[in-house]
């Protein structure tokens, strides 16, 4: 439209073109070229193969880590016990610079994954 029109005059000559200029009768064939545009997606498989083999390695692991478990010698139960009240104590000692260094440490990770992203859709 002439931006040097007032609104009523470009309203105007809008309603004179809607009501004088015939319409154009829509093509037969529309339909027909929409439809064979769409592809037509099949049904997602639910479970996969892959599905399937990462479940299975993963009950195994488990299986197998509880079976390891239960057949422990009692020594070595004794001394894996010893170990994590030694490890929990650890980290009680020196949580007053640990966590904050580990927050600290993946909030930089994170940020070394995402801001490059980010500079990337910015200049795009």
């Amino acid at each position: 439209m002439d931006h040097r029109l007032t609104p009523e005059e470009e309203n105007a000559i809008i309603e004179d073109a809607l009501t004088n200029i015939p319409l154009a009768p829509m093509p037969r064939s529309l339909t027909a070229n929409v439809m064979a545009r769409i592809q037509k997606d099949d049904r997602p498989v639910l479970f996969a193969r892959n599905d399937f083999v990462i479940s299975l390695v993963i009950a195994l692991c488990v299986g197998a880590l509880f079976f390891a478990i239960q057949n422990l010698p009692p020594v070595m139960v004794m001394e894996i016990r010893k170990q994590s009240i030694l490890a929990y104590q650890d980290f009680l000692v020196n949580s007053r610079w640990l966590v904050p260094s580990i927050l600290f440490g993946l909030s930089a990770f994170f940020a070394a994954l995402t801001i490059p992203y980010l500079g990337r859709q910015l200049k795009s």
